[in-house]
């Protein structure tokens, strides 16, 4: 039987779901999509009174009285009182906005709710500066991460394709929006990178009727942003549609860019981009991945500037070092697991890898993915292996099973660990994993029979082991003793020394 789960959403979601006067709101089809599937499969879409008193507030009076009869479609949770550690977020004598934001983000801290559903930035980033960075969605998450949770409603198969600036088509929809950003200079300078395509790379994801859903352009060799006469790549262009909203693809789309640095002989070791100050939701996923800005441009846009080589001796940690400079980036010294998968679960949460068994290979470059986590470089991992815990910073090593037979599997994949959480309790592996997870409910269902226990693994993944480290290759080197059933930790020095330097390592 699935868990039964609990989303509450805020004013913009509320309104996003009625049209008014025939406009439709930027987040309709994906609120649209979200409610649908919560409705079809049973979980409870609850309000807060707080989004009541922030509807009464609407100016016109029409559009008020909808917002408020739309309310009503919706069961209300009860007011509860605001603890300190939710106070502490808000700033000292806040407004009234933030006043009903803290209400609403009460209900999520004291577990009224398993999910807070919002697209509005600061109410995120204080849930998430609470502790709830895995429980808060935007709209389009939701309905993705449902999408994916049950088989019926269908996943999307996007890929990254690698082409010549020239071949692009400007035409898209997808350039409407920069067009008009950028104007009116855009035209000449897209004219410009098509007839530079040899010093400039371009990746796009196409939707099934072939229209461009993301794009990112970089030009491999530009002035550096913050130290003169020096040189970085830029990332000219990186664009999301609004319609891919909650699937990865921006995840999917930068792990190809840096998979093209990493391996792009003689180029800069920083990467940077500009971003306009209002892009909210770009900035926060850049710094998520380790851009840092350094600079201001014309007091509307930021610099914005990740480090590909670290420099000097090591001294962050290995989750932070991971962050500041990979994928891939890995620090020596931190507690190396391995970490048996099956096929079918290694083909879902690894689907862009070029090796997928013995005799099956996937050109390099052709990254295909059927679920939206598997476009994702933070992923979840679930199982119920005996180990209560891995430590964040920890080296994963993916080993890919070949169906139970003995002697001929292989570590394919290699990650970095953020969290591990061991429960029984199926609704605690659920709020953990839901906006990472691979696995739909009936799967999460089926692990936790008969109360089994569930460890439930937060990683990024790093990278693919190119060729794979065979298990007699393995066994050889100390790495392990043999074939692994469990998570089996490393910690045989000489084993650790050799993973350590087929991984390149940074001490």
């Amino acid at each position: 039987m699935q868990t039964k789960m609990s989303f509450l959403i805020d004013t913009n979601v509320v309104i996003a779901a009625e049209p008014y006067a025939g406009e439709l709101e930027p987040l309709q089809s994906a609120v649209s999509t979200f409610l649908r599937i919560a409705g079809q499969h049973g979980h409870d879409v609850l309000v807060h009174p707080a989004t009541l008193d922030d509807l009464r507030e609407t100016a016109n009076a029409t559009h008020r009285a909808q917002n408020i009869a739309a309310y009503a479609k919706y069961a209300a949770i009860e007011e509860i009182p605001i603890p300190d550690e939710v106070r502490d977020v808000f700033p000292a004598g806040a407004g009234p906005n933030d006043q009903r934001d803290a209400r609403i983000l009460t209900a999520l801290h004291v577990g009224a709710v398993d999910f807070l559903v919002t697209n509005d930035s600061k109410l995120r980033r204080r849930a998430i500066a609470i502790g709830h960075e895995a429980k808060v969605l935007r709209p389009g998450e939701a309905a993705a991460q449902l999408s994916a949770w049950h088989p019926d409603a269908p996943a999307p198969p996007p890929s990254v394709e690698l082409m010549k600036t020239y071949q692009l088509d400007t035409a898209q929809p997808i350039f409407d929006s920069l067009r008009a950003d950028y104007s009116p200079g855009f035209d000449r300078w897209i004219a410009k990178v098509k007839k530079e395509s040899a010093t400039r790379r371009a990746w796009i994801i196409r939707a099934p009727d072939g229209t461009y859903e993301a794009i990112a352009l970089v030009k491999m060799r530009d002035a550096h942003p913050t130290w003169a006469g020096q040189e970085a790549i830029k990332l000219a262009t990186f664009k999301v549609g609004d319609a891919a909203n909650g699937r990865r693809l921006g995840e999917l789309l930068l792990k190809a860019v840096l998979r093209w640095a990493d391996a792009e002989p003689g180029r800069p070791g920083e990467l940077f981009v500009e971003v306009q100050n209002k892009q909210d939701r770009l900035i926060e996923f850049l710094v998520d991945f380790g851009f840092t800005r350094v600079a201001d441009k014309s007091g509307e846009e930021g610099v914005y500037l990740k480090t590909l080589d670290p420099p000097g001796p090591a001294e962050l940690d290995g989750l932070e070092h991971h962050i500041a400079y990979g994928p891939p980036a890995v620090r020596a010294g931190q507690p190396i697991f391995v970490i048996p998968i099956t096929p079918q679960w290694y083909e879902d949460l690894f689907p862009d890898a070029t090796f997928m068994g013995p005799s099956i290979t996937v050109l390099p470059g052709t990254f295909t993915t059927p679920k939206a986590h598997g476009n994702a470089i933070r992923k979840a991992y679930l199982c119920h292996s005996p180990t209560k815990q891995i430590p964040a910073g920890s080296t994963l090593l993916f080993y890919r099973s070949q169906g139970g037979r003995r002697g001929d599997g292989a570590v394919v994949a290699v990650g970095v660990a953020e969290r591990s959480h061991r429960s029984a309790d199926p609704r605690e592996t659920i709020e953990l994993s839901f906006k990472r997870t691979v696995y739909s409910a009936a799967d999460v269902a089926e692990l936790h029979k008969d109360d089994k226990a569930v460890l439930t693994i937060l990683f990024r993944h790093d990278r693919f082991t190119e060729p794979p480290w065979p298990i007699s290759e393995l066994v050889s080197h100390k790495v392990v003793a043999t074939w692994p059933q469990s998570i089996v930790r490393i910690k045989n020095e000489g084993g650790i020394a050799w993973v350590e330097a087929q991984l390149n390592a940074w001490r």
